[in-house]
């Protein structure tokens, strides 16, 4: 403090004198005998009305007056200004007079103003005491207020300096505050035990989490937090770090007051004294429900990847989309994250808008839950609600054997699995049919498994699309369909009424699933028009003429977009021929006999509505051998053909990077010109392809 004490009555002199000028009485009591006999006490002797009569050199060592400065003066002098403002000095003093001895601590004042923290004894000094210096004992209980002993006279003042001892207190208080705020702060539990095992200590999140009273906990040791499976691993724990280490972090399941499970981790530590003995062991437990979760999902996620990835090798070696349906159920029911799978067909009713689910196969589950509990997670009960079939997209149902529908709790229950998945099987826009399959675990298929087996279900699709292809190019018998529309949707139909024309597409030439090449003749239409007209159409992105013959002309148009050609491609089926005469088009369709005719009927009908399915017919493939392709090829050829083709073959013009012999070194060989050969070779490479594309067989079979 920096302000000045107030002044006292009086002058600081040998004697004191008292408010009205009169002496106060001199006192026999020796102070410095008083004292030696009280080494730690800084001693002062007070008159009645509370002026510094006398006092030792403590005083002045803790205080930094000096005796003349002091003596005379009130006590007061010694507080604060804000203490001695409320009157605190002669309240102390009232206090002592009355109750016989005063024990304070508070803020005193220095000479310089500076603070100290001091504790103080008052004892009241009274007539009959003054030469009884053993009555002033600051460390002695209260003697009461005797009054026999005659009137107060004085006081002595016994201070001690605890400044030290206080910022020690203080600090140790501020470190324990912020402990015991981070210790409530934690959203985890933490708690301390005891070397024995008692409870020392606990946050509130101990009594949320477990549901156990304050009480309660006090009763209870360290074990009793786990299930009883688990015990044994936290005794183990405890051991070792009161043993051994001095950390430890185990895994455990907590229990709580009202039986539930919930997975934690505890990281425990040893607490230990300043010798190094153990007391005891604290911690922190934290709530890894999270974590477990998301390990389960990568460990359901490892073993879906792996059935997904024994499918793909099966589906590699099928023959038959039977073989590829029968390899995903029976791969899914034998690996142990599931119990069961189903695939089934689509049947698109012709009177109905809804696509009805057909059983196909299934492994796991049998004939009577399939066609009893399947539907119903396949097409919900609820009309509002849409189908996997609908969305295209998969539906996923969790917690079964505590589900509220009693037809899927008693089912999952006996059957003992927890979540079904109904995967769509598509490819290109189209629907082939669902998967289903029956889960382990409750809490299976979530989003990542999710995402998984939608793009399974993309592969399946494109795996029986690939496969309807494949057979479509090697069996001996197709189907052949033929179409006749005036659907102004379809560019060609529309392209020839408006050029008045005839187009004829000689080839198709997927690039995409979405983006093909079509080679067109055009018939009866000036180029700079087709040009035109063409370019009206959005979906095509690009056109290159390839050449012109009289009437005729020869193009190339990049289509990009919904077409016929990309919807035939989708069910695995390819455009024989097609022409569009003045509005009106046919087009003639292979398939394979395994393809669902009525589907791509409706497919294409419901794309382009005044379209007319004319004739479906079945049409035997003549066998052509490597032997006979080669005879066809010859008959074509002229000698100097054959012989061009030969030399170049076998004399390496068609190695690459670096061919063994260059045009003009065959044409030397030959004994022609250079020219004369490039002519000979085009046009007997012309004659090959012509026979392998034109020639009905496509590839070569037999060798």
């Amino acid at each position: 403090m920096t302000d000045s004490p107030p002044e006292c009555d009086g002058e600081a002199n040998g004697t004191t004198t008292g408010p009205d000028g009169d002496d106060c009485p001199e006192f026999t009591l020796d102070v410095r005998r008083l004292a030696t006999r009280l080494p730690d006490y800084a001693v002062s002797i007070l008159d009645a009305d509370g002026r510094v009569a006398t006092w030792n050199e403590s005083v002045r060592a803790l205080t930094g007056y000096e005796e003349a400065e002091v003596v005379g003066r009130h006590y007061r002098i010694f507080f604060p200004s804000e203490e001695r403002t409320t009157g605190r000095p002669t309240q102390i003093l009232e206090r002592a007079r009355t109750e016989g001895r005063v024990e304070d601590e508070g803020w005193r004042c220095r000479s310089d103003g500076s603070r100290y923290r001091a504790r103080e004894v008052i004892v009241p000094v009274r007539e009959n005491e003054i030469a009884d210096s053993g009555a002033f004992n600051p460390d002695a209980t209260s003697r009461g207020a005797d009054e026999s002993a005659g009137d107060v006279v004085a006081y002595a003042s016994f201070l001690q300096d605890r400044t030290d001892e206080y910022e020690r207190e203080r600090t140790l208080r501020e470190k324990k505050t912020f402990a015991e705020s981070i210790f409530e702060a934690q959203p985890d539990v933490v708690y301390a035990f005891d070397a024995e095992g008692n409870f020392l200590e606990w946050n509130d999140r101990v009594l949320e989490v477990t549901g156990y009273t304050a009480s309660e906990l006090d009763e209870m040791g360290p074990t009793e937090f786990v299930v009883p499976e688990h015990r044994e691993r936290i005794a183990e724990a405890i051991q070792q770090i009161l043993e051994e280490a001095g950390y430890v972090s185990v895994e455990a399941d907590l229990l709580t007051k009202d039986g539930c499970r919930i997975p934690y981790e505890f990281n425990t530590s040893r607490i230990s004294d300043d010798t190094g003995s153990v007391l005891g062991f604290t911690g922190v437990g934290r709530d890894i429900t999270g974590r477990k979760a998301r390990e389960r999902e990568l460990e359901r996620l490892e073993r879906l990847n792996a059935t997904i990835r024994t499918i793909d090798e099966a589906m590699v070696t099928a023959e038959t989309r039977d073989e590829i349906e029968s390899a995903i159920v029976e791969t899914f029911a034998d690996a142990a994250a599931y119990r069961f799978a189903a695939i089934g067909r689509v049947d698109r009713a012709v009177t109905s808008d809804r696509q009805l689910w057909e059983p196909q196969v299934w492994d796991g589950i049998d004939a009577s839950a399939v066609e009893t509990v399947l539907p119903s997670f396949v097409e919900p009960a609820d009309e509002s609600l849409e189908s996997a079939l609908e969305t295209e997209s998969i539906r996923c149902y969790h917690g079964l054997r505590e589900s509220d529908v009693d037809d899927w709790r008693r089912d999952a229950r006996e059957r003992d699995y927890g979540a079904v998945a109904v995967v769509p099987i598509t490819a290109s826009g189209r629907t082939y049919g669902l998967l289903v399959v029956g889960a382990a675990e409750s809490a299976a298929f979530t989003d990542r498994e999710r995402e998984v087996l939608q793009e399974f279900g993309g592969t399946i699709g494109h795996a029986i699309n690939a496969m309807a292809v494949r057979r479509l190019l090697y069996q001996d018998t197709v189907v052949e369909l033929e179409f006749e529309s005036t659907d102004r949707r379809d560019i060609y139909v529309d392209c020839s009424a408006r050029l008045d024309c005839r187009l004829t597409i000689d080839h198709v030439l997927p690039l995409t699933d979405e983006q093909f090449v079509h080679y067109v003749t055009v018939a009866g239409a000036d180029p700079d028009r087709v040009r035109s007209v063409v370019a009206d159409y959005d979906v095509v992105e690009e056109l290159r003429a390839v050449d012109t013959d009289g009437d005729e002309s020869h193009w190339e148009v990049v289509v990009a977009g919904p077409t016929i050609t990309g919807l035939l491609a989708d069910y695995g089926a390819r455009v024989r021929s097609r022409v569009a005469d003045r509005g009106v088009s046919t087009t003639v369709v292979q398939t394979s006999p395994d393809v669902e005719i009525r589907d791509l009927v409706d497919a294409v009908t419901a794309a382009y509505p005044e379209t007319e399915f004319v004739s479906k017919r079945s049409v035997e493939r003549p066998v052509e051998t490597g032997g006979d392709f080669r005879r066809r090829v010859a008959e074509e050829l002229t000698e100097k053909q054959q012989t061009a083709l030969e030399v170049a073959f076998y004399g390496g013009y068609f190695e690459w990077p670096t061919r063994s012999s260059d045009a003009g070194e065959i044409a030397d060989r030959l004994g022609i010109a250079r020219q004369t050969f490039h002519q000979h070779l085009r046009v007997a490479q012309a004659k090959l392809l012509t026979a392998y594309f034109e020639g009905g067989n496509g590839p070569l079979r037999g060798e």
